[in-house]
């Protein structure tokens, strides 16, 4: 009896530790600098560029925001992006199936949500360096 309930308890101990492995806290993306002399058609070319490229769907475009959903088998993630000739700002908005929680003011996610930012974070920081390298010719 007692290492059935030995056998219970490691199983417990172990499923908690593999679901605490997928989560991660969800970062708030970083605001990003817009190079001097860069337009606002450009900095919106440059993201839509950034997000295609990573095969996020473009769900809204409207003047300096963009609402944008990956879609990866039957994970959804949702966010809005907003966007001037100063700084592109990416905010969480919705997922699904990404294991989304909140307790107290920390918010939890599938921790391959962060990455999936970060690569979009440099996609947009490049597209708009080079543009604003070719402008400097």
């Amino acid at each position: 009896m007692m290492k059935r309930f030995a056998l219970a308890t490691l199983a417990c101990v172990a499923l908690l530790a593999v679901s605490a492995c997928t989560k991660a806290v969800l970062k708030p993306a970083p605001a990003i600098s817009v190079p001097a002399g860069i337009s606002q058609a450009q900095v919106k070319k440059s993201i839509v560029s950034a997000l295609e490229g990573r095969k996020w769907t473009l769900d809204k475009i409207e003047d300096g925001t963009i609402l944008s959903t990956l879609h990866l088998r039957d994970h959804t993630a949702t966010i809005r992006i907003t966007y001037n000739t100063q700084a592109v700002n990416i905010t969480y908005l919705r997922s699904t199936n990404l294991e989304y929680s909140q307790r107290g003011s920390t918010r939890y996610i599938h921790r391959n949500y962060n990455g999936w930012i970060n690569y979009l974070e440099q996609d947009i920081t490049r597209n708009l360096q080079n543009l604003s390298a070719t402008q400097s010719d």
